[in-house]
C-alpha cells in the first residue's frame, strides 16, 4: 500500500449511484466509545507508529515503532495487543491498550522473518505467528508462549511458502493460513523470487500438532494469483482477497469464498470495477453479521462490498489511498482508513458516510484491527 497523501473521494453502487456524506448514528456515541480499533501508520517524516482510536478517530494513545508495522491482534481476556513488523520484519511488539506501553519485544529468531500477521489461541496463551525460514524457503507458523514472556516454544509447518494472514477456527484448534506462495529473502527486501514457481494455498493446520487437515489451490490458470488475506465470518465461512501478479492488463477475480472443506469459489466484479481493483487487494472484513465482505484495493482506489449469501458484487465506494477496513460493533457498518489520516464510517446498505479526519500529517497503513472495550 502507497502511504502518499491524496485525495479522499466517494461513490458508491454497481450502477455509479452517487451519495453524499452526512453524520448519522446507529448507535449511542457513548456506546461506541467503548470500542477501540487499532492500527499502524506513518507521519509525514517516515516515522512509524500504533495507534488505538474509536470510530470517530478521537485517539487513545500513539506508540512509536521501530520500523514499519501491518497487522495486529489483541490477546483475548486482556488489554494486551501485539503488532507485527511489515515483511520482512524481524520484530513483534506487545502494547497494553490501556495507556500504550510497551510490554515486551519479540525478535526473530536467527534466520527467519515474520510475514505481518498473527493470531492468539481463545485462552491467550499461545501466540501462532505466520514466519519465513528464508534460506531454506520454508513457510512456518511459530508459537510463542504468553505466560512465559512470549517465548518461542514451538513451530510448526505452514505447508507452503509465503504464509501472510492467519486466523483461528471457532474451535481453538484449526489455523486457516493464507499461503501467498511467493518466496521472499530479507537481503533482497521484499523482491519476489519464484513468479515462475509461484504456488498459493489455502490452508488448514491442527495445532498444536501441525497437522494438515486440508489444502485448496486455484485452477492452474490462476497460478500467478497470489492468496495474501483472509477473515473467518460465522460458522468457519472464510472470504479471501488476493493479488495477482501477472500483466496489468489480465482481468481475473480477486475475491473468493470457502465453506467448511469445500473448493474457492470466486466472485466477479463489473467489468469497470475489475480494472478499478488494479490485479491488488489489500485488506479484507465480514461485517457483523457476516452477511457482507468488504475488500480494500487501495492501488486502485477503490473499496468492493460483496453479499457472502448471495454470492456476488454488492456495491463499491471510491476511496483514494484508503486500506484499512474493519466491521463496526453491533451495526453492519465499516469502518475504513486511508493514507490522508482520514476515518470513514460506512454503511453500504444505506449508502451513508461519516468521514473524521484526524490529522494531515498521519498516514494510515494497511491493516485496521476492531480490538473491542478495554478490561477494567
Amino acid at each position: 500500500m502507497s502511504l502518499k497523501r491524496r485525495k479522499f473521494l466517494y461513490s458508491s453502487g454497481a450502477v455509479f449511484i452517487s451519495i453524499f456524506v452526512r453524520p448519522f448514528n446507529l448507535l449511542s456515541s457513548s456506546l461506541r466509545d467503548k470500542s477501540l480499533y487499532l492500527s499502524s501508520g506513518a507521519d509525514l517524516k517516515n516515522k512509524y507508529f500504533f495507534s488505538a482510536l474509536n470510530y470517530t478517530g478521537k485517539e487513545k494513545f500513539r506508540v512509536q515503532l521501530p520500523t514499519r508495522g501491518h497487522g495486529s491482534a489483541r490477546r483475548p481476556n486482556t488489554n494486551e495487543v501485539a503488532v507485527f513488523s511489515r515483511s520482512p520484519g524481524r520484530y513483534i511488539l506487545v502494547i497494553d491498550m490501556s495507556n500504550g506501553e510497551k510490554l515486551t519485544q519479540i525478535k526473530s529468531i536467527e534466520g527467519r522473518h515474520f510475514y505481518g500477521h498473527g493470531v492468539f489461541s481463545p485462552n491467550g496463551q499461545m501466540l501462532y505467528v505466520t514466519e519465513n525460514e528464508y534460506d531454506s524457503g520454508k513457510g512456518l507458523i511459530g508459537i510463542y508462549d504468553t505466560k512465559d514472556n512470549y517465548r518461542l516454544v514451538d513451530t510448526i509447518s505452514a505447508h507452503g511458502i509465503g504464509p501472510h494472514a492467519i486466523e483461528l477456527l471457532s474451535d481453538g484448534k484449526t489455523l486457516v493460513v493464507a499461503n501467498g506462495g511467493i518466496l521472499t529473502h530479507p537481503d533482497t527486501g521484499r523482491v519476489k523470487l519464484n513468479l515462475s514457481e509461484l504456488d498459493s494455498s489455502l490452508t488448514y493446520i491442527e495445532v498444536p500438532s501441525g497437522k494438515l487437515l486440508f489444502q485448496k489451490r486455484l485452477d492452474e490458470k490462476l497460478k500467478l494469483m497470489s492468496i495474501r488475506h483472509l477473515a473467518v465470518g460465522p460458522g468457519g465461512n472464510i472470504s479471501l482477497a488476493m493479488q495477482y501478479q501477472g500483466p496489468r492488463n489480465h482481468l481475473l477475480p480477486l475475491v473468493g469464498i470457502q465453506q467448511g472443506s469445500g473448493p474457492i469459489q470466486l466472485l466477479t466484479a463489473p467489468e469497470k470495477i475489475a480494472y478499478k481493483m488494479r490485479n491488488y487487494c489489500g485488506s479484507i472484513s465480514f461485517n457483523a453479521k457476516g452477511n457482507l465482505i468488504g475488500v480494500s484495493s487501495p492501488r486502485g482506489g477503490i473499496i468492493t462490498f460483496w453479499s457472502f449469501p448471495e454470492k456476488r458484487f454488492y456495491s463499491y465506494l471510491d476511496v483514494l489511498d484508503g486500506c484499512g477496513i474493519a466491521a463496526e460493533d453491533n451495526t453492519d457498518n465499516f469502518l475504513i482508513t486511508n493514507g490522508l489520516g482520514k476515518i470513514l464510517n460506512y454503511s453500504p446498505q444505506r449508502e451513508q458516510a461519516d468521514y473524521h479526519f484526524l490529522s494531515k500529517e498521519t498516514q494510515w497503513d494497511n491493516h485496521l484491527l476492531l480490538a473491542g472495550n478495554l478490561i477494567n
